[in-house]
């Protein structure tokens, strides 16, 4: 099809097949199309820079005969230009002399030039359409213009496509990162020192979920009874009116009445128990804080060993291997104790068990033994109760155990660790708590850190 024998109603229907193509070979497409249809030898299809409006990327070039790489080009200087300011330009013959700098004119060896901007939806040029050829243009303006206002309104829409695609993929790689911060800061914050932060916060979020949670919960049961109440009185209504209007009767089959006062005792049920596992955890994180109670107080000390476990059982759970976790539990009477302490010192010594197990995991040293965190307590004499935390990690070479209650000390590599955890627990557990807390260790095979506190 050329423009002598140019037949508009199949040309438009030729044109709009070239949605079905998107992306690049969507702008190859055009411009090896526009070239043919406008009998020239160079087409091409380009995009403003958002970063220099001075500069625009070539999306799909056509040279006649194969493709030309894209490139980008300055457009000062160029019929480019003047068509970024009038909208459409058309130079039929001797274009060189008019822009003798434009040295892409002088490659191509161009003597004509059709160019259109190419406007998004809000009025903005993104981009241009060109059409250049060796020779003169025929008079046949009319056509040209009209074949170029086409493929620059299928082109300003591809183009929004692209930059949209382009917008939302630098968004999700934004998202990503953003992601991979707060799992980073998570990851931070679970292992910090400073507990009494990361308490107040627990506690924080365990007061707002509690609050709706106790609403749901107690809603729920007026909600159970108001259900029951609303069946009763349709049952009376089938009893007394067993002949039902038919609209009455159809509705009860749309809507399935048998099925409904089924499932709902069912649906009910879920929810309470939906309800009162969050009441559970909200209870374990409470329980973790202990902001809300007295600072000293008699505890279960399984219920603060639990209540951690809980909340590093991410760290627990995505690795990629599996963490087994074995409880030992004596029969302990309550203690006597700083529970927010206690548990702080837990969570240090727990989170270094986990990265003991992960630094022995990535260094292939784990051959038939399975990662593990064993949890052991007993009731010892004289009123004394002790808590024992191993892992069968990489273990602290011999002469170091001494060292890792000292401030600032740390056998993780830099960034790694601060050096204050364990010096930390030491303070909570002997200078607080007037107890004893020792490391036992053995290279590559694990440690063991015993604590051991007055009832």
């Amino acid at each position: 099809m050329t423009i002598d024998n140019f037949d508009w109603e199949y040309n438009r229907k030729l044109i709009g097949g070239i949605p079905s193509q998107s992306g690049p070979n969507f702008f190859r497409g055009c411009v090896q199309y526009l070239a043919q249809v406008l009998q020239v030898k160079y087409a091409l299809i380009s995009e403003i820079l958002d970063s220099d409006p001075r500069q625009a990327r070539v999306l799909a070039c056509w040279s006649g005969d194969n493709f030309i790489p894209d490139f980008e080009y300055d457009l000062r200087g160029t019929p480019c230009n003047h068509v970024y300011k009038t909208g459409l330009k058309i130079y039929p013959h001797s274009v060189q002399k008019v822009f003798p700098e434009d040295k892409n004119l002088l490659t191509w060896q161009a003597e004509s030039y059709l160019g259109i901007a190419i406007v998004n939806s809000h009025g903005k040029n993104i981009g241009h359409i060109a059409a250049l050829d060796t020779k003169p243009l025929k008079n046949t303006y009319q056509e040209q213009e009209s074949i170029l206002k086409i493929f620059a309104t299928r082109s300003a829409a591809e183009i929004e496509h692209m930059l949209a695609r382009k917008a939302l993929k630098q968004q999700n790689i934004y998202l990503k990162e953003t992601i991979k911060k707060l799992q980073k800061t998570q990851s931070q914050l679970i292992h910090a020192e400073k507990m009494s932060s990361l308490g107040q916060m627990v506690a924080g979020v365990a007061h707002e979920i509690n609050n709706p949670v106790n609403f749901i919960l107690g809603n729920l049961n007026y909600f159970n009874n108001y259900t029951k109440d609303l069946l009763d009185l349709i049952h009376l209504f089938q009893e007394h009116l067993p002949d039902l209007p038919k609209d009455i009767q159809s509705k009860i089959q749309e809507i399935e009445l048998d099925y409904l006062e089924k499932d709902l005792p069912d649906l009910l049920s879920s929810m309470i128990g939906g309800t009162n596992r969050i009441s559970e955890i909200v209870k374990l994180l409470r329980t973790f804080s202990h902001l809300d109670e007295a600072e000293r107080k008699y505890v279960d000390i399984h219920t603060g060993i639990n209540s951690t476990l809980f909340i590093l059982q991410a760290n627990l759970k995505n690795q990629p291997f599996h963490i087994k976790v074995i409880k030992d539990y004596d029969q302990l009477p309550l203690v006597y104790c700083y529970p927010s302490g206690l548990n702080q010192v837990l969570m240090n010594i727990i989170s270094n068990a986990i990265y003991a197990l992960e630094t022995k995991f990535y260094q292939n040293e784990f051959v038939e033994e399975q990662p593990t965190i064993s949890i052991r307590t007993k009731k010892l004499e004289n009123n004394w109760i002790g808590i024992y935390i191993s892992d069968n990690g990489m273990g602290i070479k011999e002469g170091i155990c001494s060292k890792i209650f000292d401030p600032f000390f740390t056998t993780k590599p830099v960034g790694k660790g601060t050096g204050l955890g364990l010096s930390i627990s030491y303070q909570i557990i002997v200078e607080q708590h007037k107890g004893k807390i020792e490391c036992i260790s053995s290279d590559k095979k694990g440690t063991e850190l015993g604590i051991e506190i007055p009832i």
